[in-house]
This record gives structure tokens, sequence and C-alpha cells, in this order.
């Protein structure tokens, strides 16, 4: 199951590790901006989970809503795909995302989360918005990325038990430290020379919902939908008799 919310590791701007949660409730108003260059990233339902959920796979659309120079853009993309995964790579059906998250994490940031639950979805539909609002470069080729995360349409998840649930946090803030360094990542891979590498995140736990809002209100999609997608045609036709 993909998870609206988790606890995840973090640094602050002096390296200091400490253990977090990314999640920030805000109270969020109608605010009009327009999309910049999307990058859309599918869960692939199986096909006994598509006939039992006929709805579109939950998507994660990532995208850069202000100039930034070369650097500074290619690390806030580097931070959005890896924000991706993070979110994905507890999804037992998505081995791929743990892989890639660990091949691009520092050791000492890939703190393992909680072993997840058992699994007790059908399927999931949706959608988010992970846009990157900002970036700051900081000391030894790191640089601060602030993500402001939009839960819209929404993530629905479809339970074995037949109830329907869905997240209830429209919009959160995560800050990604990345270095350009050649250090070993997590799973023990080296790289042949420097590239980006996730190093932590920025505390933005104890952000108040009005601060929130005054980072990510501004880049606020629009139209803001909170709605569960339609069945997909094929599942919604009726058969001919």
């Amino acid at each position: 199951m993909i998870e609206p919310t988790r606890r995840r590791s973090s640094v602050d701007a002096s390296g200091a590790l400490t253990r977090m949660s990314v999640v920030i409730l805000a109270a969020v108003a109608v605010a009009f901006f327009g999309g910049c260059g999307t990058d859309t990233e599918f869960s692939t339902p199986t096909t006994s989970a598509a006939v039992d959920f006929p709805y579109p796979p939950f998507e994660i659309r990532t995208d850069i809503a202000v100039p930034l120079p070369p650097r500074l853009r290619d690390a806030a993309q580097f931070a959005l795909d890896m924000s991706v995964d993070d979110r994905r790579k507890n999804d037992p059906n998505d081995d791929e995302a743990d892989r890639r998250f660990r091949s691009q994490i520092a050791p000492e940031a890939d703190i393992a989360d909680l072993p997840p639950g058992p699994d007790t979805a059908i399927g999931e539909t949706g959608g988010a918005l992970h846009r990157a609002v900002g970036a700051r470069g900081l000391p030894d080729d790191t640089v601060e990325v602030t993500i402001c995360q939009y839960d819209t349409p929404g993530l629905y998840t479809k339970l074995k038990d037949g109830r329907i649930v869905s997240s209830d946090i429209p919009m959160s803030v995560q800050r990604p430290l990345v270095q350009w360094t050649g250090r070993p990542a997590a799973d023990g891979t080296t790289p042949a020379g420097p590239r980006w590498l996730w190093v932590g995140e920025t505390a933005s736990y104890n952000l108040p919902a009005q601060q929130v809002a005054e980072l990510c209100d501004p880049f606020k999609p629009e139209p803001f939908i909170q709605k569960m997608p339609d069945p997909t045609t094929a599942a919604s036709a009726t058969p001919s008799g």
C-alpha cells in the first residue's frame, strides 16, 4: 500500500540527524498556479487487482514551479524523483522503488521505517503532485530543496473488507538535502564519479499551518480537486447481452 504519511529520517542544515514526521496539515484556499513541465509516474496494478478495483492506478506527478540555475534545477529534479520513491518504497507491489531509493541515499540517512503491516489493500487510485518551489545552496556541495506535496485528487484505497479509505492530508512540506558527492550509497554501491545523493532532510514537521500555507498556496494547482476518480471506461461499460 502506498502510504500518504510516514515518519522519515531527517538532518538539519548542519548535518545533525533527527527523527521526524514530514506531514504538515494545512488549511488550503483556492489559488491559481499554472502547471510546469510535469513528469508522471504510475503504479502498476496486478490483473486481479484491476478486476476487483477497476480504477486508474495512483500516480504521483512532479514539476519545478520556479526558475532555477542549472545546478539547482538538477538537484531539485533529483530530490523530486527521490520524494516519489520515498513515498512508494513501502508498497509491496513496487520493489523497484525501494531498490532505487537505497541506491541513491546516504547510509546515515537510511533509517528504516517500521515494518509494513499486512497488505490489506485491493487497489489504490487517485494522485498527488510533488512540486519543487525553491532550492538553495549550502556548504559541502549540498542543496536544500523545498517541495510542496499536494494530495490532489488524493489517495483512495479499497480494502479487502470492502471499505474505501482516503488520505486526509491535503498539503505538506518536505525539505530534502541532496549532495553532489562520490560517497557510497546505503546499498553499498559506489559511483564511478560524483552524483546527487540524498543525505537527509531539514526538519519541517513543526512548521505551523500558516507557514505551510504561505509556502505552498501560491503554487497550488488549480483546480485543487479532491475527489475519487471515475472507474475506467471498460469497467463502467455495461456488457452486451
